[in-house]
Protein backbone atom coordinates (compact mmCIF):
# COMPACT_ATOMS: atom_id res chain seq x y z
CA UNK A 1 0.00 0.00 0.00
CA UNK A 2 1.25 3.49 -0.84
CA UNK A 3 1.10 6.61 1.20
CA UNK A 4 -1.18 9.39 0.00
CA UNK A 5 -0.07 12.58 -1.67
CA UNK A 6 -0.26 14.43 1.64
CA UNK A 7 3.04 12.89 2.66
CA UNK A 8 5.12 15.71 1.19
CA UNK A 9 3.59 18.19 3.62
CA UNK A 10 3.85 16.03 6.73
CA UNK A 11 6.75 15.94 9.15
CA UNK A 12 5.96 12.35 10.18
CA UNK A 13 8.12 9.52 8.92
CA UNK A 14 6.73 7.27 6.14
CA UNK A 15 5.68 4.46 8.51
CA UNK A 16 3.78 6.87 10.77
CA UNK A 17 2.03 8.42 7.78
CA UNK A 18 1.07 4.99 6.44
CA UNK A 19 -0.28 3.89 9.83
CA UNK A 20 -2.46 7.02 9.92
CA UNK A 21 -3.65 6.52 6.32
CA UNK A 22 -4.52 2.85 6.93
CA UNK A 23 -6.66 3.89 9.90
CA UNK A 24 -8.33 6.81 8.10
CA UNK A 25 -8.93 5.14 4.73
CA UNK A 26 -9.37 1.44 5.62
CA UNK A 27 -10.22 1.43 9.32
CA UNK A 28 -7.38 -0.94 10.26
CA UNK A 29 -4.70 -0.55 12.92
CA UNK A 30 -1.10 -1.66 12.56
CA UNK A 31 2.32 -0.89 14.02
CA UNK A 32 5.62 0.27 12.53
CA UNK A 33 7.19 -3.11 13.34
CA UNK A 34 4.61 -4.79 11.07
CA UNK A 35 5.48 -2.66 8.01
CA UNK A 36 8.25 -3.98 5.77
CA UNK A 37 9.64 -1.67 3.06
CA UNK A 38 9.56 -3.30 -0.38
CA UNK A 39 10.44 -0.59 -2.91
CA UNK A 40 9.24 2.82 -4.04
CA UNK A 41 7.33 4.37 -6.90
CA UNK A 42 8.88 7.23 -8.82
CA UNK A 43 6.76 8.96 -11.43
CA UNK A 44 6.83 12.37 -13.12
CA UNK A 45 3.35 13.84 -13.40
CA UNK A 46 2.79 17.09 -15.30
CA UNK A 47 2.87 19.28 -12.19
CA UNK A 48 4.97 17.29 -9.66
CA UNK A 49 7.26 14.32 -9.22
CA UNK A 50 5.95 11.54 -6.97
CA UNK A 51 8.34 9.51 -4.82
CA UNK A 52 6.21 7.09 -2.80
CA UNK A 53 7.44 4.20 -0.62
CA UNK A 54 5.73 0.82 -0.89
CA UNK A 55 5.41 -1.23 2.29
CA UNK A 56 4.07 -4.71 2.97
CA UNK A 57 1.76 -4.74 5.98
CA UNK A 58 2.36 -8.09 7.66
CA UNK A 59 -0.17 -7.80 10.50
CA UNK A 60 -3.13 -5.60 11.35
CA UNK A 61 -6.24 -5.45 13.51
CA UNK A 62 -9.65 -4.99 11.98
CA UNK A 63 -11.26 -5.73 8.64
CA UNK A 64 -10.37 -3.39 5.78
CA UNK A 65 -13.38 -1.36 4.69
CA UNK A 66 -13.79 1.49 2.24
CA UNK A 67 -14.08 4.64 4.31
CA UNK A 68 -13.54 7.25 1.60
CA UNK A 69 -15.79 6.04 -1.20
CA UNK A 70 -13.24 3.74 -2.83
CA UNK A 71 -13.97 0.19 -3.96
CA UNK A 72 -12.06 -2.62 -2.25
CA UNK A 73 -11.47 -6.06 -3.65
CA UNK A 74 -9.02 -8.82 -2.71
CA UNK A 75 -7.34 -10.08 -5.88
CA UNK A 76 -4.43 -12.35 -6.67
CA UNK A 77 -1.19 -10.57 -7.46
CA UNK A 78 -1.13 -11.89 -11.03
CA UNK A 79 -4.52 -10.19 -11.66
CA UNK A 80 -3.44 -6.68 -10.60
CA UNK A 81 -2.71 -5.73 -14.22
CA UNK A 82 -6.42 -6.15 -14.98
CA UNK A 83 -7.44 -3.25 -12.71
CA UNK A 84 -7.22 0.48 -13.38
CA UNK A 85 -4.61 2.30 -11.33
CA UNK A 86 -2.57 5.50 -11.36
CA UNK A 87 0.43 5.49 -13.73
CA UNK A 88 2.88 5.55 -10.80
CA UNK A 89 1.52 2.23 -9.52
CA UNK A 90 1.88 0.22 -12.74
CA UNK A 91 5.64 -0.49 -12.35
CA UNK A 92 4.91 -1.89 -8.87
CA UNK A 93 2.82 -4.77 -10.27
CA UNK A 94 5.76 -7.10 -11.08
CA UNK A 95 7.33 -6.42 -7.68
CA UNK A 96 4.12 -7.26 -5.87
CA UNK A 97 3.50 -10.28 -8.08
CA UNK A 98 6.99 -11.68 -7.35
CA UNK A 99 6.85 -10.86 -3.64
CA UNK A 100 3.36 -12.18 -3.03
Amino acid sequence: MGVSGRQGRSRRNPRSRLIRELQEELGIDTWASCLAPLTFASHAYDDFHLLMPLFACRKWNGTPQAREGQTLKWVRANALKDYPMPPADIPLIPILRDWL
